[in-house]
């Protein structure tokens, strides 16, 4: 018996991707056709399901495609591929805790900018004036409404 051969709508069903990304996936060398039918369809086996999966678990983990590709040429066998993921690893865990901390100094900013609406509404928004400040010019500064001053731990001026 042998092995069976799919057609790009049946790959795409059986991994939830689009046409448009196993057409990506075959330019950038990640996933290959094994032949075309007499009508010129691209034929795919079982193996091409396997790894597409492969290619969308490791986006899920946060790997781009060209990690991936080096990732796909890897011989898992080679004494050197666990100590070659370890450091990949180490490295994406890094730029992943670089952008943590650079997504919750952006939320505190946004709740601070939160935080200064409260209060009684009024002709000038105070959120909008703090993410201004010092580059904007009130012409009636009485009409802003306030909700305190600024601290400089509240301002992020990067």
């Amino acid at each position: 018996m042998g092995q069976k051969l799919l057609k790009m709508g049946d790959l795409t069903k059986a991994c939830g991707v689009s046409d448009q990304a196993v057409r990506l996936y075959e330019r950038m060398g990640l996933l290959k056709p094994v032949g075309k039918t007499s009508k010129g369809y691209r034929i795919y086996d079982t193996g091409s399901v396997d790894t597409l999966r492969f290619i969308k678990q490791a986006q899920r983990s946060g790997f781009n495609l060209e990690e991936i590709r080096a990732l796909l040429h890897t011989d898992i066998q080679d004494d050197q591929a666990c100590a070659s993921m370890k450091g990949l690893l180490d490295q994406k865990i890094h730029a992943l805790t670089e952008r943590l901390v650079e997504l919750q100094a952006t939320k505190d900013v946004l709740q601070s900018l939160r935080k200064a609406c409260e209060g009684e509404p009024g002709p000038l928004c105070p959120a909008f004036l703090r993410l201004c400040v010092p580059n904007c010019t009130v012409s009636n500064p009485q009409g802003v409404r306030s909700s305190g001053p600024i601290h400089e731990e509240e301002r992020h001026d990067d």
